[in-house]
């Protein structure tokens, strides 16, 4: 597989997997409610793009929900290790829980918008003003409210239950996930696949080559000769694309400062990480972002 840079392809494999398609009917079937799969970006997998709540769709049709665009961006920006919940201005409540690959998120599963009981209640006259701020017509906003009005509720221990539920799942699609980039890598000698592994285990770290050496049982200069010729990468250019990679997900979060991000993906230093970020990708980090950002926005 490379280096992680691939993780698209990654996600399209699971969210195409035997394994996804079993657990998203039975799901559907026990609970009534749809399950979406989306990418590390908070992108919706094509072949779900049906499955959202109706009232949600219908305003995001035209893209005038904006609290939809910062519950997808907040997720995004946090890189999230856990489930995380949103109350939209609604008064439907979302989770998303990750799918990971080693230590970083490659993907996210939903189940739309609920009426979550013990969230704070939203009266549909407060809704229909900000829908008509954001430029609803009466016909629609009648449309919207029939809608809104057959939302599915869940009580707080279903609600929980799902969260639960899915907790496991996903963690089910992280395994698979694993197996799928030993699957990638097959042809890879055994220790570059050992290599990589211990890689995805302490991406956070810090990671000497003596160490990997020493873990994958052969000598520094062997080790880096195999290395190089499975991958195409020195070691080093492996571990700092990876670094990279892993910084652009949290480089998202809008408040996150740069010096944090280094040093919590892994780099010794602030100049380091700079330097490293234009090599892997052309601009600074600063730079990457403040693009980003303007995407988001």
């Amino acid at each position: 597989m490379g280096d992680y840079t691939e993780s698209d392809e990654l996600f399209r494999r699971v969210a195409r997997s035997e394994l996804y398609a079993q657990f998203c009917s039975a799901f559907e079937a026990a609970t009534g409610m749809t399950l979406q799969i989306h990418d590390a970006n908070m992108k919706m997998d094509p072949s779900a793009s049906g499955k959202a709540n109706p009232f949600c769709m219908t305003i995001n049709k035209s893209n005038r929900c904006p609290d939809c665009v910062s519950a997808a961006n907040c997720i995004v920006a946090e890189a999230s290790h856990s489930p995380k919940s949103f109350d939209c201005f609604a008064g439907l409540s979302e989770s998303a829980v990750p799918i990971l690959a080693g230590q970083i998120p490659i993907a996210y599963l939903t189940t739309g918008q609920v009426f979550a009981e013990g969230a704070p209640p939203v009266k549909w006259e407060v809704i229909v003003e900000r829908l008509a701020s954001s430029g609803f017509g009466e016909a629609e906003i009648f449309d919207l409210e029939e809608k809104w009005k057959a939302t599915k509720r869940l009580n707080p221990d279903q609600y929980e239950g799902m969260i639960t539920l899915l907790a496991v799942f996903c963690g089910q699609l992280s395994d698979l996930a694993g197996k799928l980039i030993l699957q990638q890598q097959s042809s890879d000698p055994e220790v570059v696949v050992k290599a990589r592994q211990y890689v995805s285990a302490h991406l956070a770290d810090r990671i000497d080559l003596a160490d990997v050496s020493r873990h994958v049982g052969m000598s520094q200069y062997h080790f880096c000769k195999v290395f190089k010729q499975a991958s195409g990468l020195t070691f080093k250019q492996y571990l700092t694309r990876r670094r990279v990679e892993w910084a652009k997900c949290r480089l998202r979060k809008p408040d996150a400062r740069v010096t944090e991000v280094a040093y919590d993906v892994g780099f010794g230093s602030l100049s380091q990480f700079n330097r490293s970020f234009q090599q892997v990708l052309g601009s600074s980090p600063t730079e990457w972002r403040t693009k980003e950002l303007q995407k988001m926005a």
